[in-house]
């Protein structure tokens, strides 16, 4: 016990000077910057207009730390459902609703630590409430999330609470479907549930609700309409250096556009080849559901660094119950999916923060296993902490823009679409050029959502041979 709260207090050390003292320079702009969009959709379907088209940026050039002298419209790409909470917040100024989304993103951090620790089958007590809180806060897709106003993070924590909420209530669960539905991509773990069984009935009728309030919202054919939205966006979006899917990463190392996209579908054939071995082999409801939603990054469509919130439960069962060798091929994933690799590069002076919060992250996990057994784990941090030097070595000759700086001077033709003014944006930013290094450096959160699912394989694997 007193070793877990020496690695605790180190944690929380580190984190405190990570916020702190070597805070990176901010970058212009209004706070929370992924809220804006959602805050714009709410003020502009108040106003009767389409938040999927171009008539968000009126909204948006009304928010503080936009520059309205040029065209730097984020589209709005979340389901017709989730705008009557939009409307809410719209209805006050931009300022005055950041703060209350904040503490919805808190109350969601909250729920995803103790949901996750139940889930895992740890009695939530002090020590292990207090590890998952700083696994949480040191992982960086879910910082992430907390710092761009990111609505991954309830959805994921809705469909955690679908998850364990289905067998006391699949009434109770299926009230958290359509939270779960607000990201789409990050509630495909869902699909592990499905079969026989009360998830499945919980899942269908929040999605009947989910439909219902998207047709009040939208229209009744509004899943036609939104399907369009996401294939336009897609098609902007495909390969551009913020995009974390197979086949975007294989785009910046160097293959042709047509090779790319064939790679990117052979890695998510090959995904859900594994989430099927996956859900055949681990009987444990929550473990089955962390190991197929780490795998998602390999077959979602859209897919940027904070969505990575997904293998966080596989980073807590993973930390709660594993041992072994498994357990440092466990480590070695929660870290590689829980570092920005891809922030090296777009914030130089964020690199000791960063490195801060890995070792922080690195505390957590070992504190909350049965027992703590640094002798395996540390070799593991020594060479993790020389792949982020590299890392950092690599990123610093190879700096990736940010949107939206590049953007002056940028002139849209008044019959552009969103999308099309979406991908003018990135390409005036520079963010379609194709940088091995930006690629290398996507692939290693990829690789540790794979390990972390491939832990849990084993892991249970190994308990039904023995």
């Amino acid at each position: 016990m007193v070793a877990r709260w020496l690695l605790l207090a180190a944690a929380c050390i580190a984190i405190a000077v990570a916020v702190t003292a070597v805070r990176p320079r901010t970058t212009p702009g209004p706070p929370s910057r992924d809220f804006e969009a959602y805050w714009a959709a709410g003020a502009t379907w108040n106003d009767r207009g389409d938040p999927y088209g171009r008539a968000i940026w009126n909204a948006e050039r009304r928010v503080a730390g936009v520059d309205a002298r040029w065209n730097e419209t984020l589209p709005f790409i979340g389901p017709p459902h989730t705008l009557p909470a939009w409307s809410l917040t719209a209805r006050l100024p931009y300022e005055r609703a950041v703060p209350i989304w904040w503490s919805v993103l808190g109350v969601a951090l909250l729920t995803l630590v103790a949901t996750s620790l139940l889930a895992a089958g740890t009695p939530l007590g002090v020590p292990a409430f207090a590890g998952g809180l700083v696994l949480a806060v040191s992982f960086a897709p879910v910082s992430s999330d907390l710092a761009l106003g990111q609505i991954a993070l309830p959805a994921f924590a809705g469909a955690l609470l679908v998850v364990v909420l289905a067998q006391p209530s699949w009434i109770a669960a299926a009230f958290a479907v359509p939270l779960a539905f607000a990201q789409p991509n990050v509630a495909l773990g869902l699909a592990s549930q499905l079969g026989r069984n009360r998830t499945t009935l919980a899942i269908a009728a929040g999605a009947a609700v989910t439909y219902g309030i998207g047709a009040y919202a939208y229209g009744w054919t509004w899943p036609i309409g939104y399907a369009r939205a996401l294939v336009e966006h897609r098609a902007a979006e495909r390969f551009v250096a913020i995009q974390f899917d197979p086949a975007s990463i294989a785009f910046a190392l160097g293959a042709p556009r047509q090779a790319a996209v064939s790679i990117g579908m052979i890695a998510g054939l090959l995904a859900i080849a594994a989430a099927t071995a996956v859900c055949v082999v681990v009987r444990d409801r929550f473990a089955r559901f962390a190991a197929v939603s780490a795998l998602v990054p390999f077959v979602a469509f859209f897919f940027h660094e904070h969505d990575f919130v997904v293998a966080f439960a596989a980073a807590i069962w993973c930390a709660v119950r594993t041992s072994g060798t498994t357990r440092v091929l466990a480590l070695v994933g929660t870290l590689l999916a829980g570092f920005d690799w891809l922030g090296l590069a777009q914030r130089p002076t964020g690199v000791a923060q960063s490195a801060l919060l890995a070792a922080a992250a690195f505390a957590a996990f070992a504190s909350l296993g049965e027992h703590v057994d640094l002798r395996r784990l540390v070799p593991v941090a020594l060479g993790f902490a020389a792949m982020v030097a590299s890392a950092a070595f690599l990123a610093a000759g190879h700096p990736v823009p940010i949107w939206p700086d590049a953007l002056s001077g940028l002139q849209i033709p008044r019959a552009a679409t969103i999308a099309t003014v979406w991908l003018a944006e990135q390409r005036a930013s520079g963010l379609l050029a194709a940088v091995p290094a930006w690629g290398l450096l996507r692939c290693f959160s990829l690789l540790g959502c794979a390990l972390l699912a491939c832990a849990i394989y084993r892991h249970s694997s190994s308990r039904q041979t023995a």
